[in-house]
């Protein structure tokens, strides 16, 4: 468990992505659990033609950034990040090669931020009733149809906030 100071500095974050094929968006969903409580939700999408090709794992790359840098801007020096994608942490640590631009940039940049952020990754399993993935994939949904691009980085407490 570490000690208390580590606490403080870890921010929690699962993430998940999206895709609907008739509007060609992905789309992604973030929810954030930081140390003093409360649950916070964060999306975003796009339709970019050279992206949208990679469908929901487009959404999945983009969540897991915006999850980094969201705890970097709220000062966290330490990130659990929980995913169901594989490549979300498999790019990053080289276990596999990525190929196409969009996952190399996603590797880079990824791998130039865990320099300054520690990055610890969680598989967790898709659709099996883990709580907060299940309300990420719910965010990442929703991201399809009321995200406005990608979002700027904030406060956790400009954040959306969810209540159980």
């Amino acid at each position: 468990m570490g000690n208390a100071s580590e606490q403080e500095n870890l921010l929690t974050a699962y993430v998940d992505g999206s895709y609907n094929d008739e509007i060609k968006r992905y789309a992604f969903g973030c929810v954030f659990l930081p140390p003093q409580g409360g649950i916070y939700l964060a999306m975003g999408n796009g339709e970019n033609p050279e992206t949208v090709s990679m469908r929901n794992v487009t959404g999945e790359m983009l969540g897991a950034m915006y999850a980094v840098k969201t705890a970097m801007k709220n000062g966290f020096s330490v990130i659990a990040l929980y995913y169901d994608y594989e490549g979300i942490e498999k790019w990053v640590t080289g276990a596999w090669k990525a190929k196409k631009e969009h996952t190399k940039k996603y590797a880079q940049a990824m791998q130039e931020w865990g320099k300054k952020i520690e990055i610890r990754f969680y598989k967790v399993t898709a659709h099996s009733k883990v709580e907060y993935n299940e309300l990420a994939d719910k965010t990442a949904k929703r991201g399809l149809e009321e995200g406005k691009g990608i979002p700027p980085i904030r406060m956790l407490e400009e954040m959306e906030t969810w209540s159980e």
